[in-house]
């Protein structure tokens, strides 16, 4: 296999006044990625789950949401250091290290979990333009499809402007979320007792593990690593130093970042867990009961931050499978194509009548299924020390990450033979 490996892309010092790990992967530099990074974790997906989950089960899963999200950390640190440190995607390393029939299954996957992650956006967008606007939902979804397509046309001119829009966006997100549980009657005590681990019934396997995909994404792993590359002039070698300090900015970074969506993911749980019961299970019987019990401006906010989590996560999915088709594809397929390509499931969802947030519940349970395909040529790159050098694992964040995935397959497992309908 280690003929696969390609040679250890050089990084530069940071001595150097522009381009070196102290400019490049400062601690605002490393920052910008992971708070993008962080638009996967708040994505339409997480408000059906996560609301879902407050409904019917109270706070009982917040303890889910706390173990997906710390384990976002870790692993999206991973995902970070690998491009970090090499100057490469997860996919660009997938396809080197696993030729032939290898790249063509990670690469299936990949595109799977594009495609789902499209899913969520799209119909999540389409909710929100009905809650805020009567726009039929049918019709939602080809507005945000059309936003989506927008979106590739600016970004191939180089007129997109990605950085600051998902920013504001994001900051749009988490700002409306923390009202609703401002607003909300939540009882702060059983929320602190809900975040140690309790039993897990057959009923509420489909949520937890819907949880953990909506919070661990697959595809965030292959943005963060492509997005946190290197970069380099090829002019001056790192001293191990310059590497460790990036290490170091890189984690505290990560850190931060996903401790905004986890605060974000809880809010979502606690609010909808505070709401009369009769409320309902789904983001619109939510939105109406925010409406009666807090007033119209909470239910606006919850739409308004629902449709900026479906427009910030469309402005990642499209340079998601950028990153992906990039690494994976020999023979790329034109970027509008496979766009138009992408969005066809949630069209025929919607057109076939589901039920949008039972939709998008499914789609992150989807999700944890295709996160092992992703997260085991993670640990492998990541432990390699010809791949990282001296920023290698550690056996014991090899351990904790193998612990993290073994946890996410017997969820999963748990689901298939218990049930969870």
């Amino acid at each position: 296999m280690g003929e696969h490996v390609a040679q250890e892309p050089r990084l530069v010092d940071a001595r150097a006044p522009e381009h070196g790990l102290g400019g490049t992967f400062s601690a605002p530099r490393t920052l910008v990625p992971a708070l993008l990074a962080a638009i996967a974790y708040v994505d339409p997906g997480n408000f059906g789950v996560n609301i879902t989950s407050g409904a019917q089960h109270s706070y009982a899963l917040v303890w889910v949401v706390v173990f997906a999200s710390t384990s976002a950390m870790v692993i999206q640190y991973l995902a970070a250091k690998l491009g970090m440190v090499t100057g490469m995607s997860l996919a660009e390393h997938s396809a080197r290290r696993f030729p032939g029939l290898g790249r063509v299954l990670l690469w299936t996957q990949a595109e799977i979990v594009v495609i789902v992650t499209d899913l969520a956006e799209i119909v999540g967008g389409a909710i929100a333009l009905y809650l805020l606007f009567g726009v039929p939902l049918m019709w939602g979804a080809v507005a945000v499809t059309a936003f989506s397509l927008l979106v590739l046309y600016l970004k191939v001119h180089g007129r997109s402007h990605f950085e600051s829009v998902v920013l504001v966006l994001l900051a749009v997100i988490i700002a409306s979320l923390l009202w609703q549980v401002l607003v909300a009657e939540v009882d702060s005590v059983q929320l602190l007792r809900s975040v140690v681990p309790g039993p897990l019934d057959s009923s509420a396997a489909l949520l937890a593990v819907g949880i953990v995909g909506a919070t661990v994404m697959p595809h965030a792993l292959h943005f963060h690593s492509a997005a946190s590359r290197a970069r380099d002039d090829g002019t001056v070698e790192p001293s191990q130093e310059a590497r460790l300090r990036a290490g170091r900015h890189t984690v505290r970074s990560v850190v931060l970042a996903m401790t905004v969506a986890g605060a974000a993911n809880i809010s979502l749980v606690a609010f909808s867990a505070a709401l009369p019961a009769e409320a309902g299970a789904s983001i619109e019987t939510a939105y109406a009961a925010l409406g009666d019990h807090a007033g119209q401006i909470g239910a606006t906010m919850l739409a308004v931050a629902l449709l900026a989590s479906g427009l910030a996560s469309t402005l990642v999915g499209v340079q998601t499978g950028d990153v992906v088709m990039a690494g994976f594809g020999k023979r790329p397929i034109p970027a509008l194509l496979r766009r138009m390509l992408a969005v066809v499931p949630a069209l025929v969802v919607l057109g076939l009548g589901v039920e949008p947030t039972r939709a998008l519940v499914w789609s992150q349970a989807v999700l944890s299924f295709a996160l092992p395909g992703t997260l085991i040529p993670l640990l492998i790159f990541t432990h390699d020390r010809r791949v990282m050098g001296v920023l290698a694992n550690h056996r014991g964040t090899t351990a904790v990450a193998s612990v993290i995935t073994a946890v996410i397959v017997g969820l999963c497992a748990f689901l298939v033979v218990g049930g969870g309908s």
